[in-house]
C-alpha cells in the first residue's frame, strides 16, 4: 500500500492542499442522500473493475460511510499508480454540511 491516511475532518482542506480530487466509493443512491461538498461518485466495485478515468498526476482522496471501503479503494488505486490519500473515521466522522442529489 503506498498511501497515507487522514482523518475526515481535514478532507476539505487536504483537497485545497494538493489540488485533489474527492472520491465517494458508496454506492451511487447512498452518494445521492449525502456526500461532502467536491466530491464525485465512483464505487467500489467500479474501481475494482478498472473503470477509473481520473488523470494520474492528480491526488485521489477516497472515502466512505465508516472507513472501509475507502481503505480497499485506495489500495486498489495506488497499486495502479494513483497518488492517493485515504481517510480514516468515514462521512459517520464528518462534521460539515454535506450537499444532496448529484449525477
Amino acid at each position: 500500500m503506498r498511501f497515507h491516511n487522514i482523518n475526515i475532518r481535514n478532507i476539505l482542506a487536504e483537497a485545497l492542499n494538493h489540488g485533489g480530487i474527492i472520491v465517494d466509493v458508496r454506492e451511487r443512491d447512498e452518494f445521492i442522500g449525502g456526500h461532502i461538498p467536491m466530491a464525485v461518485n465512483l464505487p467500489l466495485e467500479d474501481i475494482k473493475q478498472g473503470k477509473i478515468s481520473f488523470p494520474k498526476n492528480k491526488v485521489i482522496i477516497v472515502y466512505c460511510e465508516t472507513g472501509g471501503r475507502s481503505t480497499v479503494a485506495a489500495s486498489v488505486l495506488s497499486d495502479k499508480g494513483y497518488k492517493v490519500i485515504n481517510t480514516v473515521g468515514g462521512l459517520k466522522g464528518y462534521k460539515g454540511a454535506l450537499t444532496k442529489g448529484g449525477k
